[in-house]
């Protein structure tokens, strides 16, 4: 094996390892003809950057660039070339290039003798994605920067970071963006990576007007007002190969005695990959669960929680399985905004012209047979949508609860009968995103070592079976793979509860059970496995924590006060405990709790 084969070996092993390519794209990976084209021939195949980053970093023992810290900067060279030094390390996109190296450390020097890099010690060699030094550029705005905020000149540059904050967002799986003002001079720069809002940079304010002008009036094509709210969409070309949508939101905010807007970019289909109920994190049994439901010929499925907890992107895995099984049915979705387009079907985006219930009253006329609905916000969209699911389409949508159980009583106040709900549902499901541990710095410990945590938790059937159960923590300070201010997290991971509508269930509905005592009635019989049963099992796998669960989900004890999964029954003194199995009709003679 000569050392251009052994070298890509490696990267190509790390990233096998890592799950980002298959065994068999790296073995059907043609050899590189030089060593410096190594890099760039992997980017090609291996869509995810920071990925691609991590395995070149672990391959070659380079460190890896994360990001600068608040209140510092990168050096940048001018132009567009393909490196930057910061902390004394000189990052490349290329650190196979020996060429690019050269003259980067020559570069590097001459800045350390002008005294403009202050670093002592010898310069070392470190690895940064593309997407990520574009992002680097001209995002370091100096007070000196141009301020005349009507000038061409001003215009093109706010459109070039405008550009550059775009493109970092999405290599970082960012899915907002916010330009927030504070009291000060300074406008704050966050990205809500992995469900957290991370301060990334600052940009002088006297730059915010032109900022906000080339969005709202170049990209969004729309008047500037900065005394109302305003909302607007356009499209972003990330590569030749992927474009995305962005979501414009503006609002203004007092400062001082001025205002000012404060503005959101949404991303939209940044990872579509996730479009797939085998990358959600979810576990055998709820995956085998939904891939059934979604084949049904008939009948509603409603998945639950609440804003930024995955529903879309699990309702969009759930179409494209039931497409790749049944694809000789007529798929279309109705959706405020579209997020994700697929082939084979088609979609429908609604506004302030066009309301759910108008489309989907359209839509019936248009011979479907799967229906995608974005969300039941009203009453009529309620009602069309159980009455496409009583003449035999499948209808998949979302709902505004906390739970699997409350879905209920939520339609019920939107005015369908139980009895339609009870016959006709298929299944509601409640969802929740959680924080996913860094596989590279996760720290393990066993569960009876925190007694808080085993009297809690210890007694659920997860732990139950194993006295010594091993669980880990988020590493406080990160690594280079997860990021020093991550808190040893990386990713998301699906929480899932499944309520399957079964001849028990729709006969307890129909006898009148309130849905709170059916929910604790069935976590206590054991017959339902609600968020804290399926986050338990994550922990228990390593891939995420208890102390993530605990911000994520409601207290454990809730639904469970003397039934299954209690840390002891007689702690909840004279309360009433619901027996292991009841029928529909001696619920309804149960006290409530």
């Amino acid at each position: 094996m000569n050392p251009i084969e052994r070298q890509q070996k490696k990267i190509l092993g790390f990233l096998v390892a890592e799950k980002k390519i298959t065994p068999s794209q790296a073995h059907a990976h043609a050899v590189s003809e030089s060593v410096e084209s190594i890099i760039p021939d992997l980017s090609r195949m291996a869509s995810n950057e920071e990925a691609l980053v991590a395995a070149v970093s672990a391959a070659l023992n380079k460190q890896a660039f994360i990001e600068v810290e608040a209140g510092r900067k990168a050096l940048m060279p001018d132009g567009t070339q393909n490196f930057c030094v910061y902390d004394g390390t000189v990052f490349l996109t290329n650190p196979l290039d020996q060429r690019s190296i050269n003259s980067a450390l020559a570069w590097a020097r001459q800045k350390k003798h002008d005294g403009q890099l202050k670093y002592d010690g010898d310069l070392k060699i470190g690895v940064i994605g593309p997407s990520k030094l574009d992002g680097l550029r001209n995002l370091d705005i100096d007070d000196e920067d141009v301020s005349v905020v009507d000038t061409e000149q001003a215009k093109q540059r706010a459109q070039k970071r405008i550009d550059d904050l775009i493109r970092e967002a999405a290599s970082r799986d960012a899915t907002d963006i916010h330009l927030q003002p504070t009291q000060g001079d300074k406008i704050l720069v966050r990205y809500r990576i992995d469900g957290k809002l991370r301060t990334i940079r600052t940009y002088p304010h006297t730059h915010h007007d032109s900022l906000c002008r080339v969005l709202i009036e170049n990209l969004c094509s729309l008047t500037l007002e900065t005394m109302t709210p305003q909302d607007g969409k356009f499209d972003f070309e990330i590569t030749g190969n992927k474009k995305i949508n962005l979501r414009m939101s503006s609002i203004p905010v007092q400062r001082g005695t001025d205002k000012t807007l404060k503005i959101v970019l949404r991303l939209l289909g940044n990872n579509t990959q996730l479009a797939n109920l085998d990358r959600l994190g979810l576990s055998p049994r709820n995956i085998a669960i939904l891939k059934r439901l979604g084949n049904q010929p008939n009948g509603l499925i409603a998945l639950t929680g609440p804003t930024g907890s995955g529903k879309t992107t699990t309702l969009a895995a759930i179409l494209l399985d039931a497409f790749r099984n049944n694809p000789d049915k007529n798929y279309h979705t109705i959706e405020e905004p579209v997020e994700i387009h697929h082939e084979g079907m088609t979609h429908t985006e609604c506004g302030p012209h066009l309301s759910f219930a108008d489309a989907l009253r359209s839509l019936l006329r248009q011979d479907p047979d799967v229906i995608g609905v974005g969300e039941m916000r009203d009453n009529e969209t309620a009602d069309l949508g159980y009455k496409a699911a009583m003449t035999g389409h499948l209808v998949l949508t979302t709902l505004h609860t906390n739970n699997a159980h409350e879905s209920i009583g939520r339609l019920e106040r939107m005015n369908v009968q139980s009895d339609i709900i009870a016959t006709n549902t298929a299944a509601f499901a409640a969802q929740r995103l959680v924080r996913s541990l860094c596989g590279k710095c996760k720290i393990q410990y066993r569960l009876r070592s925190v007694p808080e945590e085993h009297v809690r938790y210890g007694s659920n059937p997860v732990f139950s079976e194993d006295p010594d159960a091993l669980v880990y923590r988020g590493n406080p300070a990160g690594c280079s793979f997860c990021g020093v201010d991550s808190g040893g997290m990386k990713g998301r991971c699906g929480v899932l509860e499944i309520l399957e509508f079964t001849p028990e269930i729709q006969e307890a509905i129909l006898d009148g059970v309130s849905p709170s005592l059916l929910r604790r009635s069935s976590i206590a019989n054991g017959s339902f496995l609600d968020l804290w049963d399926d986050g338990l099992r994550l922990v228990k796998s390593g891939m995420t924590s208890l102390a993530e669960l605990e911000l994520t989900l409601r207290p454990y004890m809730t639904d469970r006060i003397g039934g299954r999964g209690s840390p002891g029954a007689q702690m909840q003194g004279n309360r009433p405990q619901l027996p292991a199995a009841q029928n529909a009709a001696s619920l309804k003679t149960q006290p409530q709790l």
